[in-house]
């Protein structure tokens, strides 16, 4: 096919690196979030290597895509790199899932979408090209946990802490007062690792203590915070929290403005950095495997925490604003439909009693 006259030639690495600049400036206008940002960056430089850095971008057909989906199927799992990846059942796939496969198919016809307006490329290939299929969840099924297994697992660090622990499993009030906002109020891991000890005050309306997270899209809010879930935060702070990493080189900026970070965050690690929410990760799962011999995330307890406040009876609204949802059909999947909430409904009315 011949290329009209405006079309301009640019490599794959080069259309690339140009739509990440693209997406960096979405960040900062805050529609996109940074997390995503992190993703598609990992799977665009991917899509550069498996396709080849110095290669037309115009010369990519539906076919090179499809080769390129087959074989990061085959692919172990980058975010792995300590342990493995276990499903839903307990078991341990070969190989990219679903969720992963269809977020770098988004990924990459984002940038053949911004390419085709760019004059980059004539026609764009990933139209030809058949999506990842996402399983759906039937409605009202639940991720989470068991009201019991939440308890467990809340209290499993200070049982743990008796025992003969490694160094890095020694921070037991550190790991019960995540387990704790976890299943209490249900913070997103990413709200959960940026928070800030100076995040913790005593609100101005209620007079009680809350926790200032900073949601997606830079919306902020408040979650309170129970007696207990702070007293064994003062204990943490007081009692257990690493000291900031010493400085290796005392010049390096970019080392000291990640050591100033550590120094003010809430949760830090054994060597006294930020948490990621992949050390969150992995400590749920930790805790998890040892005490419920079960599979558990943060968003599955985050799921939990927000489940059981909907079957308390708390308002829909209010939940959202504890999600921090922006739309109350985001949370409404946390409401119970099931025929037995039905019944005891009807039950309870006023207009059933006799």
């Amino acid at each position: 096919m011949a290329k009209p006259a405006n079309l301009s030639d640019i490599t794959v690495r080069d259309a690339t690196l140009e739509y990440l600049e693209i997406l960096e400036r979405r960040v900062m206008r805050s529609q996109l979030s940074a997390a995503t940002l992190t993703s598609y960056r990992r799977d665009l430089l991917e899509f550069t290597t498996l396709l080849g850095p110095d290669t037309d971008l115009d010369s990519i057909e539906a076919d090179d895509l499809e080769i390129a989906l087959t074989t990061l199927a085959k692919s172990p799992d980058r975010r792995y790199r300590v342990g493995v990846k276990i499903a839903e059942d307990g078991s341990t796939p070969p190989g990219r899932g679903p969720y992963s496969l269809a977020r770098w198919f988004t990924a990459v016809r984002g940038l053949f979408r911004w390419a085709v307006d760019k004059g980059y490329v004539q026609v764009d290939p990933t139209v030809k090209v058949t999506p990842p299929r996402v399983p759906t969840r039937v409605g009202g099924t639940r991720v989470g946990l068991r009201l019991d297994e939440a308890l467990t697992l809340r209290e499993a660090p200070a049982v743990r802490s008796s025992g003969q622990l490694r160094a890095d499993q020694r921070l037991s009030l550190r790991d019960e007062a995540i387990l704790r906002l976890l299943v209490e109020s249900g913070p997103r891991v990413s709200e959960l690792c940026g928070a800030n000890r100076s995040d913790i005050r005593v609100h101005e309306e209620t007079g009680t203590p809350v926790l200032h997270v900073r949601g997606k899209g830079r919306k902020d809010r408040d979650l309170p915070l129970s007696k207990p879930t702070v007293e064994v935060i003062e204990r943490y702070l007081a009692e257990e929290r690493p000291a900031p990493p010493t400085p290796q080189r005392p010049h390096d900026m970019v080392e000291r403005r990640r050591i100033d970070d550590a120094a003010g965050a809430l949760f830090v690690s054994v060597r006294g950095w930020r948490l990621s929410p992949r050390d969150v990760q992995r400590m749920v799962q930790r805790y998890a495997k040892e005490f419920l011999g079960r599979r558990a995330t943060p968003h599955s307890l985050r799921h939990t925490a927000l489940t059981v406040l909907a079957r308390a009876g708390v308002d829909i609204a209010t939940v959202a604003q504890i999600a921090g949802h922006a739309s109350l059909s985001t949370t409404s999947v946390y409401m119970d439909d099931s025929m037995s909430a039905a019944v005891e409904a009807i039950a309870e009315s006023p207009l059933a009693r006799p």
